[in-house]
């Protein structure tokens, strides 16, 4: 999800990601370090209005530190979770299946490796 529009400030942009994250059971620890490490990557200033190019580069190295530190354990199990789903429904997406398949391949494949409510979530979501 792309978050902020062109000209937003870092710190918007920034607030909108730590939003997003915490919504997705995201550690509170996880992302204050995404945020601080990406405020010292593009080091433009906190209330510098963005280029579209820098959004998308404040976005992309918020999620990889997100994603590194759920990797390696520090956000927790419910966190990896969703991490892991998310990309399987993109994946599926991207190779052109609609909300029923893609629930079909959850249901089937992942059932024993999400906790119930996440499926019931997304079979929500992609069911209707």
């Amino acid at each position: 999800m792309v978050v902020g529009l062109a000209g937003a400030t870092l710190r918007s942009v920034l607030d909108d990601l730590v939003n997003e994250a915490v919504r997705v059971d995201v550690s509170h620890e996880a992302t204050l370090l995404a945020r601080d490490a990406t405020s010292r990557v593009l080091d433009c200033g906190l209330e510098s209005a963005l280029s579209a190019a820098q959004r998308r580069r404040a976005e992309a190295y918020f999620r990889a530190v997100v994603r590194r530190h759920t990797v390696r354990g520090g956000a927790g199990p419910r966190a990896s979770a969703r991490f892991v789903a998310a990309a399987v429904v993109a994946d599926l997406r991207e190779s052109g299946r609609d909300g029923s398949a893609i629930w079909l391949e959850l249901e089937r494949g992942w059932r024993n490796r999400f906790p119930a409510d996440l499926l019931e979530e997304y079979r929500l979501r992609l069911c209707g």
